[in-house]
Order: C-alpha cells, then structure tokens, then sequence
C-alpha cells in the first residue's frame, strides 16, 4: 500500500464519517428528538430544541463542507482513469442531484425558519394538509434522500468492484 492509497483510504473514510454523523444525526432528530419534544410538557424544552438545533446546524456545516470536497476528490479518482462504464456515471449523476437537493432543502428550510422567526404570519390549514406537509417537511425529505444517497453509495461501491474485477 502506498502513500496515495493511504490518502485515498483517509479521504473515503472521511465522507464516511460525515455522511454518518449528517444521515444518522437526522435520524435521531426525525425519529428521536421531535417526537419527545411535541409530546412534552416540559417548558425549557423548547430553548433546549433551539440550542441544539444550533449545535446540530454547525455540524451539518462541516459535514457538507467534508462531503463536498471528499466527494470531489473521490469522484474524480474513480472517473479519470476511464474504464468506468455508464451506468456508473448515470448513478453517480443522479447521487449528485440527490445531494444538491438535500443542500437546497437545507438552505430553503434555514432561510424559511428565519423569516418565520422575524414575522408575525399565522397560517391556518386543513389538518389532512398539515399532516401531509410534516411528513414532506424539508427536514424529512432530506433525511429520505439521505438514505436514498447511501443506497446509491453502495450501488456504486458495487459497480466499481465489479468493473476494476
């Protein structure tokens, strides 16, 4: 093993990790956190929420950061050497767009919590609406499409193999 493959082992168990602390840090935000919250009666809960939407926040920063840049470097050592076939390119395409969509969402819902946060605008819904539209919340989608980019990980991890085999 020399000295590339040990910067290219470093650089994937990075994304790793941060795919793991962005992917399971929304699950347990999804799954965990807001369903304790919402049936507390607990006052400071929702200072605490706050809080640890900040800290949460910060990490998702960094992981995007890590991500962004271990993706690049990963994408453009499995591509240059050309034995890669399309359906590799195809898949990693569309990882790509899931991983736009997932910043974008994260983007929206920030700027979307601002606004809210700085007005006074009462919306009232259908409750089959609100319901419809908690699941489909932002937060949500980009926890399935999360999950979605790690299916597509290991799809491409698959092809790879098989290709360089």
């Amino acid at each position: 093993m020399n000295i590339s493959d040990l910067f290219h082992l470093f650089v994937r168990w990075t994304h790793l990790i941060s795919a793991t602390a962005w992917v399971g840090g929304s699950i347990f935000w999804v799954l965990v956190l807001n369903p304790a919250v919402k049936h507390s009666e607990i006052s400071f809960i929702g200072k605490l929420q706050s809080q640890l939407s900040t800290e949460f926040r910060g990490l998702v920063d960094a992981c995007i950061f890590v991500l962004l840049a271990t993706g690049a470097i990963m994408a453009f050592n499995r591509l240059t050497p050309g034995n890669i076939g399309y359906q590799y390119v195809l898949i990693l395409g569309l990882k790509f767009v899931f991983v736009l969509g997932m910043f974008y969402m994260i983007r929206a819902k920030r700027h979307l919590n601002f606004i809210s946060k700085s007005s006074l605008v009462v919306h009232h819904e259908k409750p089959q609406s609100k319901r419809l539209k908690m699941l489909l919340n932002g937060y949500n989608m980009v926890l399935v499409l999360g999950l979605l980019v790690y299916l597509l990980s290991d799809l491409l991890n698959l092809i790879y193999i098989s290709t360089i085999s």
